[in-house]
């Protein structure tokens, strides 16, 4: 029987038998094979042996909605269940799978609704649909190994170890209620899946000259991430709380952004007043109206963006080659640390850097936090307006003299 590493040019150009019908296995993933027939018509199927039968299974016919990384991807998750002891003739349509509400897919609304009373359960939401669900969600949950999760977190912390710690932290909690709902699941296969390191302590703050030069590479960044990473700079807020930002939070009129409780990492709601540099930005995205989100996702307008890997990865590139010299690692949170700082130099007292921050933590924890009820909104206003003027000042600074 013939085989080739199956591509999608390759697929279209197979020429139909004269008759019957031809088959075709692909080197890329042994067991996944292609059936032609005279009409032209191309069918992905598995053949393996199993209990020293070999059995073929039809994955679906190939169509722009069924494409060669879909059969790749629903063949290499059959093979895996069948090498963990599942029975292929009694389980091996999505549909049949779903009916018995084992797949990872099919148990979750019923996890997010153990969850909804949670403060977390936005962040439940975004980790299971930007990661969990795409990588697992088709799979029978109780032949899900730890050696899976490992290999599984371990791709996600080569870019981010604190997002890996994160996915794997909700996928254990996920199987922690799932457990008692499984019949053939002995344990919870995240308990001895490799973990990344915990992650140093930072203490990152980029230099007015760092920020000036990172200040004008974000002219040069489109939406939403160029102006995105500039609200960063200006309001010092969590990056969640900025990229996931409604519209409706703004109040133009009163120069307010108010991040309700529910989108607040402390659960408490946040007044973050506007100097007319963040203004500009937000006045320039509200022109918009075609989606709830300030920053909406390329596609999909009712989430946030994704692919901040890339687009940091992206800006700290550009910063090295505007500076002319390497410059030291940093993340986006590190413009949180960078705002406290400035706002420190510029003479702000603690209390009121932490009331931006939105902090519950240091002058305004404990007993403090309890008789302490003043918000420091007016201080607040006067700390961000002069920050603002300043973040201009060093952008200033560092632009590219013009020779005449």
């Amino acid at each position: 029987m013939p085989s080739m590493s199956f591509t999608d040019a390759k697929l279209a150009t197979l020429k139909p038998p004269a008759t019957g019908t031809i088959e075709i296995s692909d080197s890329v993933v042994p067991g996944l094979r292609v059936r032609l027939g005279v009409s032209g018509g191309r069918t992905f199927i598995v053949r393996k042996r199993i209990s020293g039968r070999v059995k073929t299974i039809t994955l679906g016919r190939y169509s722009p909605r069924f494409t060669l990384a879909d059969a790749r991807k629903k063949a290499r998750t059959l093979l895996s269940d069948i090498e963990a002891g599942g029975d292929p003739s009694a389980a091996v349509t999505a549909r049949k799978r779903e009916a018995t509400g084992k797949t990872v897919r099919t148990m979750w609304p019923d996890y997010k609704v153990a969850k909804a009373d949670r403060r977390s359960i936005k962040e439940i939401e975004r980790i299971f649909n930007r990661h969990i669900l795409p990588h697992f969600g088709d799979r029978i949950a109780d032949t899900i190994t730890r050696a899976e999760i490992t290999r599984f977190i371990d791709e996600i912390a080569r870019s981010s170890p604190v997002m890996g710690r994160n996915v794997l932290a909700h996928l254990s909690s996920f199987y922690g209620w799932a457990l008692p709902r499984l019949d053939r699941l002995p344990g919870n296969p995240c308990r001895d899946a490799g973990r990344p390191p915990a992650p140093k302590s930072r203490d990152r703050v980029l230099s007015d000259i760092e920020l000036g030069i990172l200040w004008n590479v974000l002219d040069s960044e489109p939406a939403p991430f160029g102006p995105a990473i500039k609200l960063l700079i200006l309001t010092g807020q969590r990056r969640s709380e900025v990229f996931d930002a409604d519209r409706s939070e703004f109040d133009l009129k009163s120069k307010l952004w108010t991040i309700p409780r529910e989108r607040a990492k402390n659960g408490v709601a946040h007044l973050v007043p506007l100097s007319k540099e963040a203004m500009t930005i937000i006045e320039s995205l509200t022109a918009r109206d075609d989606s709830d989100k300030l920053f909406p996702a390329r596609g999909n307008g009712a989430n946030g963006p994704s692919g901040f890997s890339k687009t940091v990865a992206r800006v700290r590139e550009a910063l090295e080659k505007n500076a002319e010299r390497s410059i030291p690692r940093w993340t986006l949170h590190d413009l949180r640390r960078t705002l406290a700082t400035g706002l420190q130099r510029l003479g702000v007292r603690l209390e009121v850097t932490e009331a931006v921050l939105n902090h519950t933590s240091g002058s305004r924890a404990g007993i403090v936090g309890v008789y302490q009820r003043h918000d420091y909104f007016h201080e607040k206003r006067e700390a961000l307006n002069a920050w603002g003027r300043e973040a201009t000042r060093l952008a200033r600074a560092q632009r590219p003299k013009v020779v005449t």
